[in-house]
């Protein structure tokens, strides 16, 4: 295991009490193309929390936890959800992809921001390491693996 990836792993954590999110999504190229996707909410760990502070830092907004020992520049009422997602493109020999980001909403915020988007890009190595970590979550708590998952958002979708 790399350095980076030890990181990861202590990063990212299913919400094992939160559903499991099964759904579709489009694309078009010469015309529409339905695919399978699940999301999956995922823990406010601190190394996900202390990622999504600084890109709102970037933009001029409070942080959410207290940073460089400062607790009086902190909004204590909010918080973030974090969500990544797997699909799965039609044809036969497509392979089950994870989102090349981490998305994050601010939550219960009295910043200007508050219910907005952002994201965590993710490099193709963070992906695979990602995907495999969400792999053994997922067999873990739920007793299947990413591949069933998406096989089950496919069927729920051709329903």
């Amino acid at each position: 295991m790399t350095l980076t990836e030890k990181f990861i792993a202590d990063a990212i954590h299913l919400d094992a009490g939160a559903e499991i999110m099964y759904g579709s999504d489009q694309m078009y190229d010469s015309y529409p193309i339905s695919f399978p996707t699940v999301e999956f909410q995922l823990m406010a760990t601190d190394a996900l929390t202390d990622l999504a502070d600084g890109i709102r830092l970037e933009k001029g907004c409070k942080p959410m936890f207290p940073r460089d020992g400062r607790m009086d520049d902190v909004d204590n009422d909010g918080w973030y959800d974090f969500y990544i997602g797997i699909s799965k493109l039609a044809g036969k020999n497509q392979e089950c992809r994870l989102d090349n980001s981490i998305s994050f909403i601010v939550v219960n915020s009295d910043s200007d921001d508050n219910e907005d988007i952002y994201t965590i890009d993710l490099t193709e190595s963070e992906q695979e390491c990602i995907f495999e970590i969400l792999n053994r979550q997922c067999r873990k708590y739920h007793s299947k693996d990413c591949l069933t998952l998406l096989a089950e958002a496919e069927k729920e979708m051709k329903e």
